[in-house]
């Protein structure tokens, strides 16, 4: 049994509770609506800025925590630097294009908005898109670097070394960043 596996009817309820708690973040955050996420890339709306770097970085010291309580489990395939850099630039320029990504689409889907039925088939698309493309990325992009291991773990979170506790300063600073140089939409 894996850690926080649930089955049936629990499983069920957690998708539920989960789905509602994010559903209500995003209609509070403004991230279910394009024109906030628009405003978010133009650097005019502060907020949703602030909302996804401190959703980031309460996540990476919760994912820490949960994962020395022995509550979560890291599970990562090997990957290449090249590719997944190849693979971000690509999803963030996507992102910017349809001013969603791929729960804000769901979001706006859900709330009668049928516009949002686009971006949702591009992103189904991509998927085949992947897989056409794979053979000549593996001859190329994948020929360029070593593949990356799994994360490496520090006993102690206040180590010099714990990448989470880097990641979450990181983000908490560019946080001050912007609450300090963006302004809010009801300023």
């Amino acid at each position: 049994m894996h850690p926080l596996d649930l089955s049936d009817n629990y499983k069920l309820a957690a998708a539920i509770i989960v789905g509602m708690a994010f559903g209500f973040v995003f209609i509070k955050s403004d991230l279910a609506w394009p024109k906030s996420l628009l405003e978010a890339f133009r650097l005019r709306n502060g907020r949703i800025i602030k909302t996804v770097l401190l959703t980031l970085a309460a996540g990476a010291v919760l994912f820490y925590c949960a994962r020395r309580l022995g509550l979560a489990e890291v599970r990562v395939r090997p990957s290449y630097f090249w590719g997944s850099l190849l693979g971000g630039v690509v999803a963030g320029i996507g992102m910017v294009l349809c001013t969603m990504t791929p729960m804000t689409a769901l979001s706006c889907l859900a709330t009668g908005r049928f516009y949002a039925i686009w971006p949702i088939v591009g992103m189904l698309l991509a998927l085949p898109a992947v897989r056409l493309v794979s053979e000549q990325l593996s001859r190329s992009i994948y020929r360029w670097s070593e593949p990356m291991s799994a994360p490496w773990e520090p006993s102690v979170f206040w180590a010099v070394d714990n990448p989470a506790l880097y990641a979450a300063g990181i983000l908490i600073v560019l946080l001050l960043l912007v609450h300090f140089t963006v302004g809010d939409p009801e300023e």
